[in-house]
Formats: C-alpha cells, sequence, structure tokens
C-alpha cells in the first residue's frame, strides 16, 4: 500500500528536528505538486481566499493542496494518507473508501480551541494521533476514543548525542519560543542575578522576545543560529531551564534529554508522557523561588547532574525515531 505524507515543513526546525523526521524513517512518499496544483496558481490567491477562514496556520497554499489531493486520490490505488500537522494542513480532504487518512494533532487543548472552536470533521479519519495524553479527551467530544491513538514524538538520538567535552561552569540553556513561559525566564533570571551573579543563561529564541531580558545581567542572547551551534549548546551547558505554559511533546526537551543535558521545567500539560521525577526535575507552574532554588542546587551538585545527565538520555532512547515509527506503522496496519 503507497504510504503519503503530508508535511509543511517548520522553518524554525534544524534539519535532525521536527516531526516530520517520521518520513525518513517509513518507506513513504510526500506529497508533491501535481500539474493540477501548478494549473490552480493561474487563479488568483483573493479568489481562493473566498474558501478559507480566517487563520495564519492554513492559508491558500494548503487549501490548493488538499484540492490536488483530493483529486489525485480518485485515480491512485490503495493508499495511506497521513497528514504530519494537522492544524497546519488539514481542513477538507476526505478520501474514497478504499484509501485510509490518519491525522496528528500537536496543540494542547488549550491552545487548539484558540485557533478552532471545533477541528475539522473527524468521521473519516481511520485514527486520530495524538502527541500527549492530554489531548484524548478533548478530541473524544468530535472522534470515538477507539480511534484517537497516543504515540509520542520522536528524537533523533543518533544525532543528539551527550559529549565528553567540559560543560561550561555555571552555564544554563534556554530554547524555543511556542509556549515558553518567559514571565517566569525573566523573574528567575532576576533573582538569580541577585543571589548567585557567576550564574549566567543561553538564551536561543526569536528576537521578537529579547526586549524582555534587556535590563537583565549575564544573558546571551541568539535567534536563528545553525544546527552545529545549536546541538554545542545541548552539549556543552551544565543545565537546560525550559518553564512552559502547556505542552504536549516539546522538541527542545527531547534533543536536550539525548544530549543527556539535565533539564528543570514546568510540571505542566503533558510533560510526564516524556519526563519523570527520575529523568528530570518537574516544579509547579509559577512556584518562582523553588525554581531559583532549585537551579542553584543542581548547580551545586555534581552527583545529582551526573545522575539527571544519565537517566535522561536513557528516557530519551525510548522515543527513538525508530522505535517511533515502527507503532506508526503498525497502527497504519491496525486501523
Amino acid at each position: 500500500m503507497n504510504i503519503i505524507h503530508i508535511v509543511t515543513r517548520m522553518e524554525h526546525h534544524s534539519p535532525h528536528s521536527g516531526y516530520d523526521r517520521l518520513s525518513d524513517y517509513i518507506f513513504c512518499k510526500r506529497s508533491q505538486p501535481s500539474f493540477m496544483f501548478k494549473l490552480m496558481g493561474v487563479v488568483p490567491d483573493i479568489f481562493w481566499g473566498f474558501f478559507l477562514r480566517k487563520s495564519n496556520l492554513y492559508l491558500v497554499p494548503q487549501l490548493k493542496r488538499e484540492i490536488d489531493l483530493q483529486i489525485r486520490s480518485i485515480f491512485l490505488q490503495k493508499s495511506i494518507f497521513h497528514f504530519l500537522y494537522g492544524e497546519n494542513d488539514f481542513r477538507r480532504f476526505n478520501p474514497f473508501g478504499k484509501h485510509k487518512l490518519f491525522v496528528t494533532y500537536h496543540f494542547p487543548p488549550e491552545k487548539f480551541h484558540a485557533y478552532f472552536l471545533r477541528p475539522p470533521k473527524l468521521n473519516m479519519v481511520n485514527a486520530l494521533i495524538v502527541l500527549g495524553t492530554n489531548q484524548a479527551d478533548y478530541f473524544s467530544k468530535w472522534i470515538s476514543k477507539e480511534k484517537i491513538v497516543f504515540i509520542p514524538h520522536g528524537i533523533d538520538t543518533k544525532f543528539f548525542i551527550p559529549s565528553q567535552k567540559k560543560k561550561k561552569e555555571g552555564e544554563i540553556l534556554f530554547v524555543g519560543t511556542h509556549l515558553r513561559d518567559f514571565e517566569s525566564l525573566k523573574e528567575v533570571i532576576k533573582k538569580i542575578n541577585r543571589l548567585s551573579p557567576k550564574v549566567s543563561f543561553t538564551i536561543i529564541t526569536f528576537k521578537k522576545n529579547w526586549n524582555l531580558f534587556s535590563n537583565l545581567k549575564n544573558v546571551k542572547l541568539f535567534d536563528e543560529v545553525d544546527e552545529d551551534f545549536l546541538l554545542k549548546q545541548y552539549q556543552g551547558h551544565q543545565l537546560l531551564f525550559l518553564p512552559l505554559v502547556n505542552t504536549t511533546a516539546n522538541n527542545t526537551l527531547l534533543e536536550a534529554a539525548a544530549c543527556g543535558l539535565p533539564i528543570i521545567t514546568t510540571d505542566v500539560g503533558a510533560i510526564r508522557d516524556y519526563l519523570d521525577d527520575k529523568s528530570a526535575v518537574l516544579v509547579p507552574s509559577g512556584k518562582i523561588d523553588l525554581m531559583v532554588s532549585t537551579i542553584l542546587d543542581i548547580l551545586n551538585d555534581e552527583n545529582k547532574k551526573k545522575e539527571l545527565s544519565i537517566e535522561t538520555r536513557k528516557k530519551a532512547l525510548l522515543f527513538d525515531w525508530k522505535i517511533i515509527a515502527d507503532k506508526i506503522k503498525k497502527i497504519y496496519e491496525v486501523y
């Protein structure tokens, strides 16, 4: 059976990151524009815009791709269609009975609800794949629970690996923008500036967020770093501090874990689908003083850092892409 993955590549993901890496571990084709898609290009985008609801996720190219797929599906032999980023790419596609349809959703329920009053019609989906167990109850309002399957996000554990080089003393790493708790990060840095002025923070995030840290000391800011630089940061820092407002899967946490970087993060959303009290330090949301004391305690405890480094790498190995891809292939067969 043909397997076709429908993908929108996220520009901020490094080459070895992102959910679309799944395609590299499954014998499949990535959907490519056909002659029909190109032919639709002669019609001005303003026309196609009449068929769109306001959205900064699903735009004219995604609409035309679904129309293109719908037409092509008439002539294709029995195939599996898997929309890897449902929020961005899936709205109207409705394959005929001979085909199978799978959609993966990434957003936690609160964020999903902010974008969609309700999801697209899901009755034609063979299975809906969620990346966090916190999504299951939410989607069960529109699709039977038997069709909702939790399969974790994967990680390339051959690229993201620990290094034996000496770590940067007293240096803490923060990476990303999506669902990050910047307010807590800022307050923690303020307090640590006063309590332990030798501790410094490396922050990799979109430049639009830099103004949040303009009055803070011991902060290095980076944007649009290449993958080799990012890997060296995971391997070279003593600690990842990643406060979150919510989460399902999180690439930064998986990448840091695979590199054996000790992690302190917020106990929110589906975090415990990926980390536990043995492999990371999970702190309640908004507890600034506890975050500060935890960071300083771990920085000064060599044994704890070594223990966390070993355990977080072991945890990440459970999410190696080969393991995750095998689970996805079984879902293709069973549903």
